[in-house]
């Protein structure tokens, strides 16, 4: 039933998107987005940034790290695509604004949104539904699996451990466990061949199966990914606590990773709201006082939030400078 549903929302949103000025619903887009951004905010806690002080040279630092990972996975869009065999594709930086408008759309609830934005707005650009959507599933299945493994050699056999909640580690050991075992082709190309079953009712072309050398690049590209980011929330929290040890470096990297994945993997919350503040609340209070560790996670909130915002301006605005191709 989910798997009909799904498939009904890519197909209805490709045929509108065809069918609608893309002036109009490039505007509604818009603003169910700033909607539910705005929503977003309004969960958050700003008494607890009352008495922070900002070092904004680290911050600026770490927003110029944090966008150096928005484009790395654009770069890993990529990357996909090509391990499935797509024979052309666009231009780094029209891809680059498709990515940073479906980017947003992770503060929609649910992750069809920002799965069928790519779909629906590479199509019209050549691309085959088919390779987009798959891409699409492993990216998102790859994000979840690559920042558990990480998480789970950072933080698992961490000294640090032992203040962690015994459910978060037993939950963290057997969510490493199921991206290992995903991973591997032969289970990966199983799954990739029921999902194509239940959407395009038949087998997969053999050039849309995954082999060990494109699923392990792919995985290492998100491992990369995932320490980038690492180092981009390490920076922020140097913004705000300027005396922390470099020696917290990797669990911190670990910490992130290990919300940003719980956060994904939850269903029906904008972006994991939530859910991924409460486990990245409880992973730093390891490590940091109680107020502190607060702290940083409402504003990594704010932070996320405006670093999603200057990649999309950025994106955008090289589009609008130089014109890539036109939609077919």
């Amino acid at each position: 039933m989910l798997q009909k549903t799904v498939k009904s929302l890519i197909e209805k949103s490709f045929k509108l998107y065809r069918k609608t000025p893309k002036q109009l619903l490039a505007a509604v887009l818009f603003v169910i987005i700033v909607v539910f951004l705005v929503l977003y905010l309004r969960g958050t806690d700003f008494e607890q940034l009352r008495d922070i002080r900002i070092n904004w040279y680290w911050m600026g630092w770490s927003v110029l790290v944090a966008l150096i990972f928005r484009y790395l996975m654009v770069v890993i869009w990529r990357v996909i695509l090509r391990a499935l065999g797509a024979p052309r594709l666009p231009s780094f930086r029209l891809m680059t604004d498709i990515y940073a408008k479906s980017w947003l759309a992770r503060y929609i609830p649910g992750t069809v949104p920002w799965i069928a934005g790519k779909i629906v707005m590479a199509a019209s650009y050549g691309i085959s539904k088919s390779r987009l959507t798959v891409s699409s599933l492993l990216e998102a299945g790859m994000q979840v699996a690559s920042a558990v493994v990480v998480s789970l050699v950072l933080i698992g056999f961490s000294p640090r451990i032992s203040s962690i909640p015994l459910v978060l580690r037993v939950l963290l050991v057997a969510a490493s466990a199921a991206g290992l075992v995903v991973l591997s082709p032969p289970i990966f190309n199983r799954l990739l061949t029921l999902a194509h079953k239940l959407f395009r009712k038949g087998d997969p072309h053999v050039e849309l199966k995954i082999n060990g050398s494109a699923v392990w690049r792919s995985f290492s590209w998100f491992v990369l990914a995932t320490f980038i980011n690492g180092a981009a929330c390490f920076l922020l929290i140097h913004a705000l606590v300027p005396s922390l040890p470099g020696n917290l470096f990797l669990y911190v990297v670990g910490a992130f990773a290990l919300a940003g994945a719980i956060g994904m993997a939850t269903p029906l919350l904008p972006s994991g709201i939530g859910v991924r503040d409460g486990a990245l609340l409880v992973l730093l209070s390891a490590v940091f006082p109680r107020d502190i560790a607060l702290a940083v996670t409402v504003i990594s909130r704010v932070w996320q939030i405006a670093a999603d915002l200057i990649f999309f301006a950025i994106a955008w605005s090289v589009r609008k400078l130089w014109p890539a191709e036109q939609p077919n």
